[in-house]
């Protein structure tokens, strides 16, 4: 009877330890594939899990932004789907292996990690907006760089008059009409100004919507204390 006993017992812890399967676990992918599989799958989640500051100034495409406090919080209102297959990034990969592991336990099947957005080589959403500086940082900018180019935003009228030597007209409508035949290369370095600062801020504005990645205001030629050229200072000098 002892034996049987000890028999069943036996049989009865089996039986348990297969009722709980294999533990699942999320799995870390390389950036590359990251890409593949979101290219190869649309409808996989993208997780940024990181503050909305940052997930503003940067993120993957279509990604969805859950920050790991509200993860650790229970709010998974925006990943409904258990199933589903979700990727997750971070800044360097550290808040992505954590919120990989919460969604895990919280019964998710299909979780990837995939590191940082710091060494993302695929495409990015860029929020970062223009820089605003002073006329003498400006000038720095445009000695040291020899690629950098200075843009008048004005009408023709007000930069026939008077703008500033070496400055290309480059109006705000040929900003909002895409024409960049004037500036080419999006990542030299761009200077805008205008009048009184307002049309160089919206120029600048829409050359970061459109790409370029080096962009800066430093405000309007009424305030500009170097020198000048056009039609109205060769009537003064005559």
């Amino acid at each position: 009877m002892k034996k049987i006993l000890a028999t069943l017992m036996i049989l009865i812890v089996a039986l348990c330890a297969g009722c709980g399967g294999e533990k699942i676990t999320y799995k870390s992918l390389t950036h590359d594939e990251a890409i593949k599989m979101i290219g190869e799958n649309p409808n996989v989640i993208v997780l940024d899990v990181r503050t909305p500051d940052e997930y503003e100034k940067k993120h993957i495409p279509n990604a969805i932004l859950v920050p790991l406090e509200e993860l650790r919080e229970g709010n998974f209102a925006s990943l409904p789907d258990k199933n589903q297959t979700i990727l997750i990034y971070c800044w360097t990969g550290r808040r992505a292996q954590d919120s990989a592991q919460i969604l895990v336990d919280k019964g998710y099947k299909n979780v990837y990690e995939f590191g940082g957005i710091a060494d993302w080589k695929g495409p990015i959403v860029n929020g970062e907006t223009y820089k605003t500086i002073s006329q003498e940082e400006a000038m720095e900018i445009l000695v040291e760089n020899p690629n950098a180019r200075l843009l008048d935003c004005r009408f023709p009228k007000d930069y026939e008059l008077r703008h500033i030597p070496n400055a290309i007209h480059y109006p705000l409508e040929a900003a909002v009409a895409d024409n960049f035949e004037k500036i080419p290369d999006k990542d030299a370095p761009l200077i805008t100004y205008c009048g009184d600062g307002n049309r160089g801020r919206l120029t600048a504005k829409v050359l970061v919507e459109k790409g370029y990645t080096n962009v800066y205001t430093m405000g309007g030629i009424i305030d500009w204390k170097g020198p000048v050229e056009g039609t109205a200072v060769e009537e003064q000098q005559q």
